[in-house]
C-alpha cells in the first residue's frame, strides 16, 4: 500500500474547514446572531421581487446578474448556468460577503448578516 500524503492532506483541510464552519453556526446559533450560506443568500438574491436582472452572452456561455438593494444592505450576484461566480454584500457601506467562485470552495459555509 503506497502513502499518498497529497490525498491526507486534502482531506484533513476539508474536514478542518467543515469543523470550523460547524463551530461558527453554532456560535452565531448561541450569540443569536442573523447568518445564512453563500447558497442560501443566492436564492434569497435570485427571488427577490426587488432584483434587477440583466444577462450577456459572452463567447457563447450565459452569465446572468443580479443586483438588489433592500434598506441598507446592497447585494450583486453573477451566475453561469445557475453556478454562483461572484456574490458581494454590503451593509452600511462596510462588505459583510465577497465570495468568488475560483477562491471559496464552500458554499454552505455561514456568513453574519449584519
Amino acid at each position: 500500500m503506497e502513502f499518498d500524503g497529497n490525498k491526507i492532506k486534502e482531506k484533513a483541510i476539508t474536514a478542518f474547514s467543515r469543523l470550523k464552519d460547524n463551530m461558527k453556526g453554532t456560535f452565531y446559533d448561541m450569540a443569536e446572531i442573523p447568518y445564512s450560506s453563500v447558497q442560501q443568500l443566492a436564492e434569497f438574491i435570485q427571488m427577490h421581487p426587488d432584483t434587477k436582472i440583466s444577462t450577456k452572452n459572452l463567447l457563447g456561455n450565459t452569465y446572468t446578474f443580479f443586483r438588489l438593494k433592500t434598506n441598507d444592505k446592497h447585494f450583486y450576484l453573477e451566475t453561469n448556468n445557475e453556478r454562483i461566480l461572484q456574490m458581494d454584500g454590503y451593509s452600511n457601506g462596510k462588505e459583510f460577503v465577497s465570495y468568488r467562485s475560483y477562491r471559496n470552495d464552500h458554499l454552505d459555509s455561514p456568513i453574519k448578516l449584519i
